[in-house]
């Protein structure tokens, strides 16, 4: 058969009663975007707040000064269960792995033995008025259930703002944290000169920390970083949990060591500080409270349409 030219093209062989056909058109037509996959860096609040609508998961807030070893704990943990050495639980998986690679990063380079000066890098963020979320889908070995997590990685100077001037718009997502860690730095309650002033920044948190959480509140837990250099002083927690209390609040003590030169492990309490921040308990609130008027426990009537 014959094949006819238009205008520069060829066209397919033409038959009486069938349309011609361009040789030169694509078969497909053009996607409207490339696919591109998950940056996997740091989740925003909208990104988290749409993680927990899908599945169960656990919201943990991190507060504490700078250098009292936040962003270490995360590290600590990446690295713990990159390696399949967290104890009682197995990495499954993480929409984050990007984020935790970059604060990770210091931590790969230092030669044994050497004691670095920074392990990891100081957080920045990209918006000051935002937290950006870190992501954890872990399994427990005993019984093969899953957990995901969601745990920010602030600046201490977050932390500072808020002991210092009150400043606590920018923690407003705690209202969703089932637990709170408070971080402090071990090496200043270790030393004498320093514990008072380390012990009444502690108590000072806790006091601005109580006028931003829910009631009932979330379980608060004190990390000590450092626990490879002692023990952490029982009248400086003492005195912490006293303020707790005057607030509502009942905290509990988990001492780590994210890195240590010495006797104690690497990571030591890490694996025990995440088993117990999953398997936390919170107080259900009253449905009528007792001291509610009872002028307001009214119940809605329902009339059957007959």
């Amino acid at each position: 058969m014959d094949e006819a030219e238009e205008g520069g093209r060829v066209l397919g062989p033409s038959t009486e009663g069938r349309p011609s056909v361009d040789l030169g058109s694509a078969v497909l037509a053009m996607p409207n975007e490339t696919p591109r996959l998950p940056s996997s860096l740091t989740m925003g609040l909208e990104e988290a707040t749409s993680l927990m609508t899908q599945r169960h998961t656990t919201m943990v807030g991190i507060l504490g000064l700078p250098d009292s070893g936040k962003t270490a704990c995360l590290v600590s943990a990446y690295l713990l269960l990159s390696m399949g050495g967290f104890e009682g639980y197995d990495f499954a998986d993480s929409a984050t792995l990007m984020a935790f690679e970059q604060i990770s990063r210091g931590s790969r380079h230092w030669t044994e033995g050497d004691k670095p000066g920074q392990l990891t890098i100081h957080t920045e963020m990209a918006d000051d008025r935002q937290a950006g979320f870190l992501h954890f889908r872990l399994r427990r070995q005993k019984d093969g259930r899953f957990f995901d997590m969601l745990m920010p990685d602030l600046p201490g100077e977050w932390s500072k703002a808020l002991i210092d001037k009150t400043d606590s718009s920018r923690f407003a997502f705690l209202g969703s944290a089932s637990v709170i860690w408070l971080m402090v730095d071990g090496r200043a309650f270790a030393d004498r000169k320093t514990k008072m002033y380390a012990t009444y920044r502690a108590e000072l948190l806790v006091e601005r920390l109580s006028a931003i959480l829910p009631t009932p509140r979330p379980r608060v837990i004190l990390v000590p970083s450092w626990r490879d250099i002692g023990e952490f002083p029982t009248d400086a927690y003492e005195r912490i949990c006293e303020a707790g209390r005057a607030h509502g609040m009942k905290i509990a003590l988990a001492p780590i060591a994210s890195f240590s030169f010495g006797e104690v492990k690497p990571g030591a309490g890490i694996a025990e500080l995440i088993d117990v921040t999953l398997n936390h308990d919170r107080n259900v609130p009253e449905f009528w409270p007792d001291d509610q008027n009872p002028g307001a426990r009214t119940l809605v009537r329902f009339r059957s349409a007959v």
